[in-house]
């Protein structure tokens, strides 16, 4: 059986779905169609096997490329390190990591379209920033529902960012060497010379690149162009539930993903955290920053944390 030669783990909201398009694009790469094909954190796809998987997702790819998988959840439920070194502890990791506290906003958002998050963000920091709020996030990995409806991820929008405590588990299983981390800020600022680096580090050749290598394809929003209220009256009506149950699983994970991708805009004013809300997370942050910096050998691009 084919192993994955490499996977891209997240962080959630951080530039994954543009890194995925980009590679996908790519002639020595073969990666499933829809983004969202996780497998070390689906309890009932894991169970199935390895073999399942890929007839599931790699059927007909040529063997010969490199296959990976973008799943921004192997950045949350910390299960699937120990899982992915065991099954593939060769593969290379890649890790792409937006401003944690833009990340946590832009979260927030995604919460507030989907009708599961009605306080301000300021309130929900008070809540979120309670020691027993941390330490409840931090062993209770959100469950990305396979259903029609949406999980609740509202008490993981800080820990989710950790990405200093979330990596170093990380570090347990895999030799730096097989682990690249990139920032977002790279990826939109120079997107050709960040694409090359993930290639050369995955083995793909670099001399030439997609052609859609720097094309934004997800823009965040609190508003949605179709309400929540018509989805609802959708799912209880009787025809679409007979047709709906039978789409195959894997269909309709693909249209959930690109209903919540393309069902977005932004409200008419500006959607920013308060200044208030930035200083709290910065605060927060730092010193996982810190370890950040040390597992990785790099800085950080932010100036919150990075001392600009």
């Amino acid at each position: 059986m084919k192993p994955l030669n490499f996977l891209i783990i997240g962080a959630q909201k951080s530039g994954t779905t543009s890194l995925f398009k980009y590679l996908n694009q790519h002639p020595d790469i073969a990666m499933p169609a829809d983004k969202e094909a996780p497998y070390f954190t689906n309890d009932e796809l894991y169970s199935a096997g390895w073999q399942h998987y890929l007839d599931n997702y790699f059927t007909g790819y040529d063997q010969e490329l490199l296959w990976g998988t973008a799943s921004p959840q192997y950045m949350s439920d910390l299960r699937a390190a120990q899982r992915i070194t065991r099954d593939l502890p060769d593969t290379r990791l890649v890790a792409i990591l937006r401003n944690p506290i833009e990340r946590a906003y832009s979260h927030y958002l995604m919460q507030k379209r989907r009708g599961l998050e009605e306080r301000s963000f300021d309130s929900a920091l008070d809540t979120l920033l309670l020691q027993q709020s941390l330490n409840h996030a931090r062993t209770h990995q959100p469950v990305f529902n396979a259903t029609m409806n949406y999980e609740d991820e509202s008490g993981h929008y800080l820990v989710l960012g950790e990405y200093g405590r979330i990596l170093e588990a990380y570090r347990h299983y895999f030799e730096r060497g097989q682990m690249l981390v990139i920032f977002m800020d790279e990826l939109t600022a120079q997107p050709h010379q960040t694409v090359a680096r993930v290639l050369e580090f995955i083995g793909a050749n670099n001399d030439s690149l997609p052609d859609n290598v720097g094309k934004v394809y997800h823009q965040g929003g609190s508003k949605q162009f179709i309400p929540n209220a018509w989805r609802n009256v959708l799912k209880t009506n009787a025809a679409f539930r007979a047709f709906w149950d039978r789409v195959p699983e894997r269909t309709k994970s693909s249209i959930r993903y690109w209903y919540d991708q393309k069902n977005v805009r932004k409200a008419s004013g500006q959607e920013a955290p308060s200044e208030n809300a930035k200083q709290r997370l910065a605060d927060f942050y730092r010193n996982d920053m810190v370890q950040l910096q040390s597992l990785t050998n790099q800085a950080v691009p932010w100036g919150e944390f990075s001392g600009e």
